[in-house]
């Protein structure tokens, strides 16, 4: 199954835009990174598709983590993306499709 990455997610009331750009990831360090001020999740299109695809979860459980403050460290959240991750994309057999979020590059 096929699933088009949205240009917005909604979480509780607040709605965040996806987006890759490659240029803000690298210089926060990260293949990807939540901007709660600016309520944006930034994606580096340049990592692989598995990676982008667990970076996403990792980024969606950092807005679960706040909204519904659940009490997780960095580490927790990127071992619960990728228990997502192999659920999802490996048994699942659900596939992100990156094409209609922007980017800029």
């Amino acid at each position: 199954m096929i699933i088009k990455v949205p240009r917005k997610v909604k979480m509780a009331s607040h709605t965040y835009g996806i987006k890759c750009d490659s240029r803000q990831s690298l210089s926060a360090g990260t293949c990807g990174l939540t901007r709660h001020i600016y309520q944006e999740i930034i994606m580096d299109p340049s990592w692989p598709l598995s990676q982008k695809n667990q970076t996403l979860l990792h980024e969606v459980m950092h807005l679960i983590e706040r909204f519904w403050v659940v009490k997780l460290d960095d580490n927790d959240i990127d071992r619960i993306a990728e228990g997502l991750a192999v659920f999802l994309f490996d048994n699942l057999g659900i596939e992100l499709d990156w094409s209609d979020v922007d980017l800029p590059d």
